[in-house]
């Protein structure tokens, strides 16, 4: 303040005046719930003031600044903003549902990713390999029914079909995305295993091991046969 006198001091949301403190008034401090906040109170000493407030149920973010002025013949004029970001975060890293275990080349895949309720609702990303998947129009993310605080879960669908080329493993993952300042991101990881179209993982993959038994099983008399027949032709 140097040699100044006070003339008041005030605190904003964005644009609109939640706090007022004028020492030459009575009372000296006034409080404005405006923009749905809650201000539950405020007080000045000599040196400060502070405010106290309940920010709406609602994600986003908004500037809060400090105005500080002087009486004349100067009146100065100091003012700080500060930005904060109302979030709710999610209480578990996002769930992924439908992945098998084996899959082949060129089979498709149908997996779900959900995300635990939170405000805002978050974005999904889908990853293979750590390259980020594009998905078409009706697999973008989808929200629930908000609950009575507000949150909402969200989830998204990612259809796969594995290349023909593929071979071991995929390592799938699913990104949750609360988009705010900073970001907030949680992740989980599922991997499947490819294996090649061979004979055997024909027989496995269409349930057909009793067949594939009962082939063993054949050879093996037709070689024991031959080997008895044999043993016979030589004894004569």
């Amino acid at each position: 303040m140097d040699d100044q006198r006070l003339h008041s001091v005030k605190f904003y949301r964005d644009m609109y005046e939640i706090f007022r403190y004028n020492p030459s008034q009575t009372p000296p401090i006034r409080l404005f719930n405006v923009s749905g906040v809650a201000v539950q109170g405020g007080e000045c000493l000599a040196a400060s003031c502070a405010v106290r407030i309940m920010p709406p149920p609602l994600a986003g973010r908004a500037a809060y600044s400090c105005e500080v002025s002087t009486e004349g013949p100067k009146f100065k004029i100091a003012r700080q903003t500060k930005h904060m970001t109302v979030v709710a975060m999610p209480e578990k890293d996002p769930e992924i549902t439908g992945a098998p275990k084996l899959v082949s080349p060129g089979e498709q895949v149908v997996l779900n990713c959900t995300s635990a309720p939170s405000l805002p609702p978050a974005e999904i990303n889908w990853y293979v390999d750590e390259e980020q998947q594009k998905t078409e129009q009706w697999q973008n993310t989808e929200l629930s029914e908000p609950t009575s605080t507000g949150l909402q879960s969200s989830w998204r669908v990612l259809k796969l079909v594995v290349p023909t080329t593929a071979s071991g493993i995929l390592r799938v993952r699913c990104e949750s995305l609360l988009v705010v300042e900073p970001p907030v991101v949680r992740d989980t990881i599922t991997t499947i295993t490819v294996h090649a179209r061979t004979q055997l993982s024909k027989y496995v993959s269409n349930g057909g091991n009793q067949q594939y038994l009962q082939e063993i099983i054949f050879n093996l008399y037709v070689f024991w046969t031959f080997k008895v027949t044999l043993k016979f032709l030589l004894n004569l």
